[in-house]
């Protein structure tokens, strides 16, 4: 899924999703370039993004939302 339509489902601004994503890739010592996505907007204009895979949309979705986060967390003792 794409940094933009993240954004749109999660109500949050592209900058601040743009961010996250920059800081769990780090995080997770993944190189960024590999998930870098430019698109063009309404105008032509070229934007900067990022297309992650399904599992890294899922961790980063999963830490906006704490019953989520909590879902995909095994319960120590199991």
């Amino acid at each position: 899924m794409c940094s933009r339509e993240l954004a749109e489902y999660t109500g949050k601004q592209h900058k601040h999703v743009f961010r996250d994503i920059e800081k769990m890739l780090n995080d997770l010592s993944e190189d960024r370039s590999k998930f870098g996505h430019i698109s063009k907007d309404s105008y032509g204009r070229a934007q900067k993004g990022y297309k992650l895979p399904k599992d890294l949309t899922f961790t980063l979705i999963a830490g906006y939302n704490v019953k989520l986060r909590k879902a995909s967390r095994p319960v120590a003792g199991t």
